[in-house]
């Protein structure tokens, strides 16, 4: 153990003077953290971008998502003409004509399609189109489950809304911007294996890694002092960003340990992957690639398994290997302020990992 931790004490040092770790695991992070609450907080429906609606719906969900965005002026029913005339005058920069079977076709669980009426092209209407469509997936993922039988219609659906808004024990909520930052952050971590990957084999072609297998270290214990010394680094880091991402944003940290921890499991996937990635293909650019594939397509999993209903034709295979996936459990661990058996089932996929890398370790160091 005593070996373990000198050998981290020097690997540390050697990482706190190259400068190209704080850009990495620092700087990128937090500006992307930052960058992406930035954006989410513009994301919403932006009053100053007037705004007029033509109203066929049959049924009543057309006024209620409208209501639910705070949206009050330029609606009309089955007014078209009138609509469009506030286009023309320049009073408004688009219209939206909401069709008879808006309600009918999110009942069904189907996407209804809606008109746009717009002086000339641009994004000046995309966040509002993007709020739009959340609220439209919102309500059609609330059929699903009403059809389903996982809520009822009249006595569970209000219910449904706050556990989606609460999270227990303590009746602790978790702000938006909290989860968006742990996300980004997690996902960043995972998606930095490819700069571990770049410094294990720089050391193998510096002859830093023979050096030390030519003393009485053994494998266990370099490849132990390079996670470590890595790992140290990379939560210090990770946790600075978290609390300056708080100060700017202004959200709240619910619980500190489970953020500590999902952070420092988060940071030992990252490098055992790598290591047990670079083991395999033994060249920066291809560790590089699989890190970013990896990352992608845990994304996608995890999105795929964490919102089920909200892709029905997805083959239940597909949404069962989002389970496989670090993030998944990282974050349903974030989400639900838990532990078990997320924890443990990472880290037996970090045990694993760490196991191929370090095997025949001496192979590895001398080859050529």
């Amino acid at each position: 153990m005593v070996k373990i931790l000198r050998l981290t004490y020097i690997n540390l040092k050697l990482s706190l003077k190259d400068i190209g770790n704080y850009l990495v695991m620092f700087v990128a992070p937090l500006a992307l953290t930052l960058g992406i609450n930035f954006i989410a907080s513009k994301s919403g429906y932006v009053a100053d971008t007037a705004l007029a609606f033509d109203i066929r719906d049959e049924g009543a969900y057309a006024e209620e998502i409208l209501q639910s965005m705070d949206i009050n002026e330029n609606i009309f029913f089955n007014e078209e003409e009138k609509a469009i005339d506030l286009l023309h005058k320049n009073e408004v920069v688009a219209v939206y004509q909401i069709p008879e079977d808006f309600t009918e076709k999110i009942q069904e669980g189907e996407k209804p399609n809606i008109k746009a009426f717009k002086r000339e092209e641009g994004n000046v209407t995309l966040a509002f189109e993007m709020r739009l469509e959340e609220e439209i997936n919102n309500k059609i993922k609330r059929e699903i489950l009403i059809k389903e039988g996982v809520i009822d219609k009249n006595s569970e659906l209000l219910k449904y809304a706050a556990r989606a808004d609460v999270i227990l024990p303590g009746d602790k909520k978790l702000d938006r911007e909290f989860l968006l930052a742990m996300s980004m952050i997690i996902y960043f971590i995972i998606l930095s294996s490819s700069t571990i990957g770049e410094k294990i084999i720089s050391m193998k072609k510096q002859n830093i890694l023979s050096r030390a297998m030519s003393t009485a270290n053994r494998g266990y214990e370099i490849l132990g002092s390079l996670c470590l010394s890595i790992l140290a680094f990379q939560v210090l880091a990770n946790l600075a960003v978290i609390f300056i991402s708080q100060l700017m944003i202004g959200f709240s940290i619910p619980s500190f340990p489970i953020v500590l921890i999902n952070i420092v499991l988060a940071s030992l996937f990252s490098i055992t992957f790598t290591m047990f990635m670079t083991r395999i293909f033994e060249n920066q650019g291809a560790v590089s690639f699989a890190a970013v594939i990896f990352s992608i397509a845990s994304v996608f999993l995890t999105l795929v398994a964490s919102e089920s209903s909200s892709f029905p034709q997805v083959p239940l295979i597909i949404k069962n290997l989002g389970k496989l996936t670090p993030l998944y459990w990282l974050m349903d661990s974030v989400e639900n302020l838990k532990l078990f058996p997320n924890a443990l089932v990472v880290l037996l996929m970090i045990l694993a990992l760490f196991s191929g890398g370090n095997y025949k370790l001496k192979n590895f160091i001398y080859r050529a």
